[in-house]
């Protein structure tokens, strides 16, 4: 998008050229003052701009929901998934791994990858937590940054979370971005495949 604006507010034509006595081209000065130049410019800029402040409002509101922007949802469907977004980290707080795995598809085709670890399926998923938290304190405490919500068709939604996790006992710090893959069924909204990468602070 920044491309095609940026070559739009520079089409700017080139002065004409005539020819002299001898036939050599010279410089047809009196076809662009220096004054109807600088017009002429001002007019193909602000005729570039009414073109690409459409295509900018459009790519700015391609996602329907915006945390750091929430006073305007567009899309009801959006609203679900970002409040069942803020259960699953509630649940997390709360160090309850079985409420905090309601929100995943429970199904043996479910995909979550969290940095170069693969869990495949609800089960593998919640073994994993039971067996890699058996003290749930040390969970720690999980605070987003930013949920952005894109509903891509109608039961099929697309979700980005920046969060970071403190542990009380320790000045530990882990950061990380999630994206979700989520899908509407009977039951409501569920995360079917998940990619999470983290860093220590």
């Amino acid at each position: 998008m920044f491309l095609r604006c940026f070559a739009l507010s520079h089409v700017v034509r080139s002065p004409k050229l005539q020819h002299d006595a001898r036939g050599a081209p010279a410089l047809n000065t009196g076809t662009y003052s220096q004054k109807s130049l600088r017009i002429l410019i001002k007019i193909l800029i602000i005729a570039a701009s009414s073109f690409c402040l459409p295509v900018m409002a459009q790519e700015q509101h391609g996602w329907q929901l915006d945390s750091l922007h929430i006073h305007s949802v567009s899309k009801p469907e959006a609203q679900q998934i970002y409040d069942l977004l803020l259960k699953m980290l509630d649940r997390w707080n709360a160090h309850d791994v079985e409420g905090y795995l309601e929100v995943y598809w429970n199904s043996p085709e479910l995909l979550v990858v969290v940095d170069s670890e693969q869990f495949t399926g609800w089960q593998h998923l919640h073994d994993a937590y039971l067996n890699g938290y058996p003290d749930r304190n040390s969970m720690g405490f999980i605070e987003p940054q930013r949920i952005q919500v894109k509903l891509l068709k109608p039961d099929l939604a697309l979700a980005l979370t920046w969060w970071s996790i403190s542990f009380p006992t320790s000045k530990d710090k882990v950061v990380g971005n999630t994206t979700m893959n989520l899908q509407k069924f009977d039951e409501g909204w569920r995360v079917v495949a998940a990619h999470s990468s983290t860093a220590d602070m």
